[in-house]
This record gives C-alpha cells, sequence and structure tokens, in this order.
C-alpha cells in the first residue's frame, strides 16, 4: 500500500457497482457578497422560483466576504460593486492576491463596459448588471464557470495534489479495485470513526452508509466524474461521516484512479483526513464557527420535523459600535474584545446551548428546548444587558452592545437555511429601530425586504435612466424676505408613478451604496444650476446639498466635493453641506478628517436637524461648523406653546456665542415667522415662502424677488 499511496492522490469511493450513484446534479454553493440584505432576498425569491440547485449564502461587508473566499466550501461568488464604503473591486483584488480561486461574478448596477472591463482585468470571471437576469440566466452562467474553474483546476493542482499524497500517508488509507464489494482501510482509517480494526467489515458499504444524507449528491457527482473523466487527474471531496458516537466527522478524502490502456479505471486509491476540529472552532474565541453551528442547526430542524412538540429558536446578534473600535483602537484590541464578547455570551445560555461566531462581528446562539416566545426573549435581553455592561480592555475600558433578531422554530420552514435569513432580517430590523435591542421575526419583515429590494434596483434604473431631478427650497432673509440661496432636494420622476415622495426611496437609498450616487449627482447639478443662476440674475446665492453619513467613511469625500464645484466654476464658500450629528457620533475619527478637509476647501458645513438627535456642545466647538439648521419641530411649536420658545431662544443664544450661522426649516406660518424674528433668528425655509421647485419654476420664482 505503500508504493502505491505515494503514486496516488487520495479520494472517496461512491461506486457505481452498489447501485449508490446518482444522476441529480449537484447542489452549487453560491456565496453572495453585498451590503444590502435585500439583494440576498431577491435573489432567494428568484431561486426560489425554478429547481436551480443553487444554495445562497450572504455576506454583508468586505471583512467577512474577504474570510468566507479564503475559507472555501462555496463554488462561486457574486460580489457587489459597490460594497459599503469599500469597493468590490478592492475585496476582488485581494482575494485573488491571496490565491483564491473561486470564480467571482462581478455585479454592477450601471452596466458600463468600463466598469466591466475594469472588473475583469482584476480577475472577474463574468459580470451581471443587478436587476436584469433572471435565475434561469443565473443558474447557466454559474454552472458553466463552476464546470470551467473545475477543469482548470484540476490541471493546475495536480503537482500539488501529488504532494499531499505523500503527507497524507500518515492518516487514514483505502484502497479499492473497481466493481469489487471489499476494500481496504488502514487501521488508522476505522479509528478515525471510532472503530478497532476488527469491529468494521472491509466494505465499500461500511463507508457509504456513513455518509450524510446531504453530501451524498456531491459525492457522487465529484467520484463519479473521477472515474469517467480521463482528464481529471484527482479526486478530492470533503464531507461527513457519522462516528461510532453517532456524531459527525468532517472528513478530507482525496484519491485518484489507476487507469488501463483504454483508459477505464480499474483501481482507485487514496487517504481519509479528519478535520473536524479544524472546521468546528473558532480559532480566535474556541466557540463554535459556522460549520459546527449549521450542523446542530440541521440537527434540531430534523428533530422538531420528526418531534411536533419540540421547540427551538435563534438569535442573530450584531455588535454595535464594534467597527469604532476596531478601526480606532486597532484589531488587537477589537480581537481582545471579541473573546470577552463570547466569554460573556456563553454565561448567558445554557450547556446544551450552542454559542457560534460566524465571522467579524457576529454571533448566533441556538436555543435548544426553547419554550416559544418565552426563552428566546429572556436570553435576549439577558444578552443585551451583560453587552451593555463596560469591558475593560487592558487599561481600556470600552462600551459596546447588541441588536438581536430572533427566529423561533416552526413547521412552514423547509431549510435550516431559512430559519438563519429571518434571524438576520430581524436583527436588521433592530439595528433599524435604534440598536440595543430585539426584534422577533414574523412574515411582514420578509415581504418588506422584497418589496425594499425591488426599490432599490427601480432607484438604480433611475440613475441611469436620468429619472432622479433635483428640487430648490428657497432660504429666504427672514427681515427683508430676499432669496439668499436654496436647498436642493432630490426628487424621483418615475415613468409609470409619476413623482415618487422622497421618503418611499431615501430611506432606501441610505441603507445601501446608493445613497453615495444620489447624493453626488444632487451636488454635481445643484453646482451646476446655481453656477448658471449667479451668472444670470448677478447676485451671490448660496446652495445646501445633504450629505449622508456614508461619504465620511470614503476618504475621497471632499475630493469628489472639489472637484463638483471645479467643474461648475463655483466658488467653494457658495455650497453648504448639511450633515447630522450622527456623523460625528458614528464616525469620530473619519468624520474629523472629512471635516477639516472640507472646511479646508472654503465650504460652508451645518449641522442638519439640530436638536432632535444628540446636539452637544462640544460637537459644535470641536468640528469646523459654519451654522446649524433648526430642525422643524421645534419651529412648529413656536404658534404658541412656550417651552418651544424658550428651546429655540437657548440654541439661537449658543449659536451666538460661538458665531454660528441659524437657517429654520419648516416656517408654515406668519405666527412663527414673526416669533423666529422676534427671538433673532435671520433666516429661513418652508411653505411660508415657497415649496421646493423644479429647476424651471425656482428660476421664475427667483426672476420675481430679485
Amino acid at each position: 500500500m505503500g508504493a502505491l499511496a505515494a503514486e496516488l492522490v487520495f479520494g472517496v469511493l461512491l461506486a457505481p457497482q452498489c447501485g449508490h450513484v446518482s444522476t441529480e446534479r449537484a447542489p452549487i454553493k453560491l456565496l453572495l457578497v453585498d451590503d444590502a440584505v435585500f439583494a440576498r432576498d431577491f435573489l432567494l425569491a428568484i431561486l426560489a422560483e425554478v429547481e436551480s440547485g443553487i444554495e445562497l449564502t450572504w455576506r454583508s461587508d468586505y471583512a467577512t466576504g474577504l474570510e468566507s473566499l479564503q475559507g472555501g466550501g462555496f463554488d462561486v461568488c457574486l460580489l457587489d460593486y459597490q460594497l459599503g464604503d469599500r469597493s468590490g473591486l478592492d475585496l476582488l483584488r485581494e482575494a485573488k492576491r491571496l490565491g483564491v480561486r473561486l470564480p467571482i461574478i462581478m455585479l454592477t448596477g450601471h452596466g458600463s463596459a468600463e466598469l466591466d472591463h475594469e472588473a475583469m482585468r482584476a480577475g472577474a470571471a463574468d459580470y451581471l448588471v443587478k436587476g436584469d437576469f433572471s435565475a434561469e440566466s443565473l443558474d447557466r452562467i454559474v454552472r458553466y464557470l463552476l464546470e470551467r474553474t473545475r477543469a482548470e483546476d484540476a490541471r493546475r493542482d495536480s503537482e500539488e495534489r501529488y504532494a499531499l499524497a505523500m503527507e497524507g500517508s500518515n492518516d487514514g488509507l483505502w484502497d479499492w479495485r473497481v466493481g469489487e464489494k471489499e476494500i481496504h482501510y488502514s487501521s488508522r482509517w476505522k479509528r478515525i470513526l471510532g472503530y478497532e480494526p476488527d469491529e468494521l467489515p472491509d466494505l465499500l458499504e461500511s463507508w457509504w452508509e456513513r455518509v450524510h444524507d446531504d453530501d451524498r449528491v456531491r459525492l457522487d457527482h465529484d467520484f463519479d466524474g473521477h472515474l469517467r473523466d480521463t482528464t481529471t487527474p484527482h479526486f478530492e471531496n470533503e464531507h461527513r461521516l457519522r462516528h461510532k458516537d453517532g456524531t459527525w466527522r468532517h472528513v478530507l478524502v482525496r484519491g485518484k484512479a489507476v487507469r488501463d490502456e483504454r483508459g477505464r479505471a480499474t483501481r482507485m486509491a487514496g487517504s481519509l483526513t479528519d478535520v473536524t476540529m479544524a472546521r468546528s472552532r473558532d480559532p480566535l474565541t474556541g466557540l463554535a464557527n459556522r460549520v459546527l453551528y449549521l450542523d446542530r442547526l440541521e440537527h434540531s430542524f430534523h428533530r422538531a420535523a420528526r418531534d411536533a412538540t419540540y421547540r427551538f429558536a435563534l438569535l442573530f446578534i450584531d455588535l454595535d459600535r464594534f467597527k469604532n473600535i476596531n478601526d480606532s483602537l486597532g484589531h488587537d484590541i477589537g480581537d481582545e474584545l471579541l473573546v470577552a464578547i463570547a466569554r460573556r455570551l456563553e454565561g448567558c445560555v445554557r450547556l446544551v446551548d450552542t454559542v457560534a461566531r460566524l465571522g467579524g462581528d457576529e454571533f448566533v446562539v441556538l436555543l435548544d428546548e426553547s419554550r416559544e416566545p418565552d426563552g428566546a426573549t429572556r436570553v435576549a435581553n439577558r444578552i443585551i444587558e451583560e453587552l451593555a455592561r463596560a469591558f475593560v480592555i487592558g487599561s481600556r475600558e470600552l462600551f459596546t452592545g447588541a441588536s438581536i433578531g430572533i427566529a423561533l422554530s416552526s413547521q412552514h420552514y423547509k431549510t435550516p437555511g431559512e430559519l438563519l435569513r429571518d434571524a438576520d432580517t430581524a436583527m436588521y430590523r433592530a439595528k433599524a429601530e435604534g440598536r440595543g435591542r430585539f426584534v422577533i421575526f414574523d412574515g411582514a419583515m420578509h415581504a418588506r425586504a422584497v418589496h425594499v429590494l425591488s426599490v432599490e434596483s427601480g432607484l438604480r434604473r433611475a440613475l441611469e435612466a436620468h429619472q432622479l431631478e433635483v428640487f430648490y427650497q428657497p432660504v429666504i432673509s427672514l427681515g427683508s424676505q430676499r432669496p439668499l440661496g436654496f436647498e436642493a432636494l432630490v426628487r424621483w420622476r418615475h415613468p409609470e408613478r409619476g413623482l415618487v415622495a422622497p421618503c418611499d426611496f431615501i430611506p432606501v437609498a441610505e441603507d445601501s451604496s446608493l445613497i453615495v450616487l444620489l447624493d453626488l449627482h444632487v451636488l454635481k447639478s445643484a453646482a451646476t444650476q446655481l453656477r448658471a443662476w449667479r451668472d444670470e440674475f448677478k447676485v451671490d446665492l448660496s446652495v445646501a446639498v445633504n450629505a449622508s453619513r456614508r461619504h465620511f467613511s470614503r476618504a475621497e469625500y471632499s475630493g469628489d466635493v472639489a472637484q463638483a464645484i471645479e467643474v461648475a466654476g463655483l466658488p467653494a464658500k457658495a455650497l453648504r453641506l448639511e450633515v447630522t450629528e450622527s456623523v460625528t457620533m458614528d464616525l469620530p475619527e473619519t468624520a474629523r478628517a472629512q471635516l477639516a478637509a472640507l472646511h479646508a476647501l472654503g465650504v460652508q458645513l451645518y449641522v442638519d436637524d439640530f436638536g432632535v438627535g444628540y446636539s452637544s456642545l462640544s460637537m459644535l466647538h470641536t468640528y469646523p461648523f459654519t451654522g446649524i439648521k433648526l430642525d422643524r419641530s421645534f419651529v412648529a411649536g413656536l404658534d404658541g406653546a412656550t417651552s418651544s420658545t424658550e428651546v429655540v431662544r437657548a440654541i439661537l443664544a449658543i449659536a451666538q456665542a460661538l458665531k454660528l450661522e441659524v437657517v429654520a426649516e419648516g416656517v408654515e406660518t406668519l405666527g412663527q415667522h414673526d416669533a423666529l424674528i422676534s427671538l433673532g433668528c435671520t433666516r429661513g425655509q418652508g411653505f411660508r415662502y415657497a415649496r421646493p421647485m423644479a429647476a424651471s419654476d425656482a428660476a421664475k420664482w427667483l426672476s420675481s424677488k430679485l
């Protein structure tokens, strides 16, 4: 056996003579890396329409996407070009640099030839335009790339796998003459499964009957492909085998067929390696990893299918503010914090429950025998309370928190993956509702996710088709009521629905990278339009443009602004960028650098909706703000509420002391107008003076006021 093992690369046996060969197509493991949960739900929805045989796994950011690509276990990857604050192209290049051979399909929103060529140069196997493909076309492209890549990898890896055969000779060895019932197993092979040499018969069925049901199709496909195809020099597969004690062992098998002069396989031999520990534990925290967690989830799922009285629950946990800690203090501190969090999570559950780390700052908990919904909600509350307490890492006291989505077991679930998907969806709802809380999944969430993804796809097309239009609302001098400038506001002129209200699409854009493209479109359009008005009316007007917090995690934002005003020929001081208070709260270091660069450029910086969030004096004098927007909720109370009057008086006094300009927004009545003047506010905007108008109407209004 020794000489033969040195000659052959390892393999797993699924003998066609024993009647175990399947003609079914192997399920394809498809990895989606996209920062929008709605993209995942959209793909799941279209794949559910046909029997595609594609199993989808989702990663929502750069770090976990790269970790999954490096970790393997997937056949093809769909990668979004806009990946939050990082570029999908950057992830593609890094994956290729690290030797990832997985075929990667780039998802784009524009169908730009230049963008597509750039993706292909970076190593993309293909590209697709979001919203312009069906389940059938996706299935066809994925299967073509998978087969092409397997053929290329087999040729490229022949020498590498030959070397692995030598290394694997110390693992469990096997040797089989094709067509026979008997097979030789080494003693080590049997002991990996918990058997002594004389306990397990040397029969092919001794191996095959222990293979996990979900792994058999892929084994059939891989094994038969190697037996039939003389161009595939090696065979390799990872699957699960049932141990003597009833648990599952993850094994990696490699092998090679010996062929006669006509190319027919006459003998196969190779080795079996136990990779259970490597596959089941997160190396940083020691918690269960994704593989072990999914195994236990699957076990609970099938138990619930057999026993109607059995209940379990999933908790999907995402840490709040962890990225800020990681970015500002470094990955070493971040890793120590993750370990400390893991220990607290273990203290919140019973020994029969499973705590796992899926990657990055995402954790999951499987609650066994959960009495729904009380048991799950009690544990969720306990976790939220524990993670809200301070962590002492070195000499630092750090604070984080958790948003938790809960999915309860139910007979309507067809796969364990659906349960995990719904827990993930509920977690995102918890984050949207303010973080530091839990949400139990209900069916309306999935319907909402599909709707929002539809809006996102439509919005991408709207950007390409120039359906987004900039409206302008005047900002006036309250005393003279002469125009000082405008606020630029985006509107979507839909070809079928007409003018779509901002509240129907802005939140969707803010939850994805689309807000970056949308804001830049408004910025460039408004800068160009304002320059035209300044030239036509010979008056120094300004224009205000909203800047989403997503911009402030992009180092190139100040450069984008500089380019926009340079192209338009607009003085920097004529542009007013309005940012929310959350920018300075959530991104303190990156926000400081971006705001400083914009200030140096000469752009005016305003705090939008001042007074309704986390307003503080330290924020106003720490960052280079020029002025503030007095929130409409305070203005609305000036018609009679004494408390609102005093709040506005205090805000104006603070602004005067710090030499900040104030613009009151939402002025609708004469009483509000008069009250603002009496309190010393000099600038305002609102329906009292003019509604947001298309550029042509704004020009007419401007002409009548000058």
